[in-house]
């Protein structure tokens, strides 16, 4: 695979960002990287771009470029003047679109809200613009150092020894990896068949919420302690630790309790399809 188009990557610094960078590099490929702040230690030929696009930006996109965009897809949405020029928008979106829809939190609600009309705010905006789009929706992404989840849990692991989690823990899973996400990228680019789509992706391993833990704990070399707790007490615990500083949670919802027992699978045959690309299971 060679791509002679001029690529730009908004979202230089998401989790995803080094590894797509990686096979882009591979391939013979070069970037612009969109940032905030200055990126280095980029790939050969790749160009560090620092901006912030939410506000006025005079990003320059040669015809024909393909954009990726690892931003949340509802700050992309906001800010999509200044890409008609390209060729094709690929933007990473979220299956929490759906599993966060009927949430008891309002503001995952609102999540799932705000996912949906950024989607459909980007289809609108390529229908006029001509620009043709491809939405990927990961389910829980992790890498296992940067990431919110998995990343979190180790560094949970580390300190505690332990994990406690909602009774009995049986909710489905479909962690995908950030490499994987960004192979699914990579398969996007240039496929006729995903112009003007969107598709789930996901891991190739369907586990338990407790079998992933238990699988987090391996890979720090630790028998598994888990803590079986319900899902209202466990809630009500981390609420008192993160009220009295024993701990800081500041980017979930403590619903995602009452979610460990819930299936958070999607259907993702259509992506594996179509995009060819063969995730690994979940692995550290």
């Amino acid at each position: 695979m060679t791509v002679s188009a001029p690529i730009i990557i908004l979202g230089g610094r998401s989790l995803v960002a080094p590894y797509l960078m990686q096979r882009v590099s591979e391939i013979g490929g070069k970037a612009s990287v969109v940032s905030r702040r200055e990126m280095t230690n980029l790939p050969a030929g790749f160009k560090s771009v620092p901006m912030d696009i939410t506000r006025k930006h005079d990003l320059k996109i040669a015809d024909g470029s393909i954009v990726i965009s690892l931003l949340p897809i509802w700050v992309l949405a906001e800010n999509l003047s200044g890409f008609s020029n390209a060729k094709t928008l690929i933007a990473v979106s979220s299956t929490s679109r759906f599993s966060k829809s009927t949430s008891a939190d309002p503001k995952e609600r609102a999540v799932a809200d705000t996912l949906e009309q950024a989607e459909e705010k980007l289809a609108a905006w390529s229908k006029d613009s001509g620009v043709s789009f491809t939405i990927l929706r990961p389910t829980l992404i992790y890498d296992g150092i940067n990431d919110k989840n998995i990343a979190r849990m180790i560094g949970f692991i580390r300190k505690f020894r332990f994990v406690p989690v909602a009774s009995p823990a049986t909710g489905l899973r479909q962690p995908i990896h950030a490499d994987d996400v960004a192979q699914a990228i990579m398969k996007a680019i240039l496929n006729a068949n995903c112009k003007n789509k969107a598709f789930n992706i996901a891991g190739s391993e369907v586990l338990t919420y407790r079998k992933m833990v238990e699988k987090v704990f391996e890979s720090q070399n630790r028998k598994p302690r888990i803590l079986l707790l319900p899902a209202w007490l466990l809630r009500e615990a981390f609420r008192l630790a993160s009220f009295i500083g024993i701990i800081k949670e500041k980017h979930f919802g403590f619903s995602v309790f009452q979610r460990m027992n819930e299936d958070l699978i999607f259907n993702c045959a259509e992506g594996l399809k179509t995009l060819d690309y063969k995730p690994r299971g979940f692995k550290l």
